[in-house]
């Protein structure tokens, strides 16, 4: 195997990956970790396409969608103000739950 058909199928399997963890909701870590696994995909196409002759819009496509998917990570695991927000999302589940709990046992 090449190392650009090893490319290819990284970003083919990755990009997949990617796409089920933001498409499945199971929470803003795992959709952070979904655009951190997005950009490892970018960057294996823009290799990718630099083996190609005929690569430039997928190099240009990958790029942008590179900086958009930096702006995914940066949304869901790295801005202090949304982890904030996060921290009392999580309270303020918590407290729910534990309501629920109560009023079932009652």
């Amino acid at each position: 195997m090449t190392f650009a058909e090893i490319l290819e199928w990284y970003a083919t399997i990755t990009g997949v990956i990617a796409a089920l963890m933001l498409a499945s909701d199971l929470g803003r870590r795992v959709t952070g970790f979904g655009f951190v696994i997005f950009c490892t995909m970018n960057i294996a196409w823009i290799l990718w396409a630099q083996t190609q002759a005929e690569g430039g819009g997928l190099t240009w496509q990958n790029a942008i969608l590179f900086g958009v998917n930096l702006l995914g990570v940066w949304q869901y695991l790295l801005s202090p103000k949304n982890r904030r927000k996060m921290e009392v999302v999580k309270e303020a589940v918590a407290e729910f739950e534990e309501q629920e709990k109560a009023e079932a046992r009652a």
